[in-house]
């Protein structure tokens, strides 16, 4: 049976690959495997394989060198289709933006942190229309679907829905959400992972398409509280 690097924790594929057990250009390419072949198409909004091919075979190379970045090298991460991702449109979950927008031209700040972490940006997930919504239902790119439900189809919570669904869907180990009254904790309760909602101002919000100025705030959905706290230090850029 061949083990499912999206299924793992972060801690877990760390040491499969800082240990030499694998490398990031085969895990990337597993990765993308799994959301190309999965059954529920609403997870992911774009992929951005070019580029993930790209960083994993630079993380690849730095390993080799013996010149890791550190725990995140070579770790896959989806984002919520609000960060700018450069070369790639930001829609908010929105066919409207969609419409007239540019692709962004740089990397939001957080992007840019967990890049210079070592970390492999497998795409945009799908979330809530503008994330105005706890529910996780978008119209425009459908709905993704609770893999928790086995019986009915079951909502997956919102706004970060496609974050939740893809890390509870063993597609990848996290992906960055935001929360603003709910948008992280929301999904990661109702997929059965770890959300966690930073404090306000925490992470630079630049390249972030915003909600509420005042409110909104960053963080990752993933297997464990262990990840999470990697994660913060990445984004913080610690």
């Amino acid at each position: 049976m061949t083990l499912s690097y999206g299924s793992l924790s972060i801690a877990q594929l760390s040491t499969l690959i800082q240990g030499g057990s694998v490398d990031p250009v085969t895990v990337a390419e597993q990765v993308f495997d799994a959301i190309e072949s999965h059954d529920d198409k609403a997870v992911f909004i774009s992929l951005t394989r070019e580029r993930a091919m790209a960083e994993a075979h630079a993380s690849s190379k730095r390993l080799n060198d013996g010149r890791s970045l550190g725990l995140l090298e070579g770790i896959p991460v989806a984002w919520k289709d609000l960060f700018d991702v450069a070369g790639s449109v930001t829609a908010a979950g929105s066919r409207l933006l969609l419409r007239d927008q540019a692709p962004a031209a740089v990397d939001a700040a957080v992007v840019s942190a967990l890049a210079s972490a070592g970390m492999v940006a497998t795409g945009r997930v799908n979330m809530s229309e503008f994330a105005f919504s706890g529910l996780g239902i978008n119209p425009h790119f459908g709905t993704p679907k609770n893999p928790r439900s086995t019986d009915v189809a079951r909502i997956p919570g919102g706004s970060s829905s496609g974050s939740g669904v893809a890390v509870a869907s063993a597609l990848v180990p996290v992906s960055i959400g935001s929360d603003t009254g709910g948008s992280v904790r929301i999904p990661a309760a109702l997929n059965g992972i770890v959300g966690y909602k930073a404090t306000r101002g925490r992470y630079p919000m630049t390249g972030v398409f915003p909600l509420s100025g005042s409110l909104d705030s960053l963080g990752p959905l993933c297997r464990s509280v262990q990840d999470a706290i990697w994660i913060d230090a990445a984004m913080r850029g610690a």
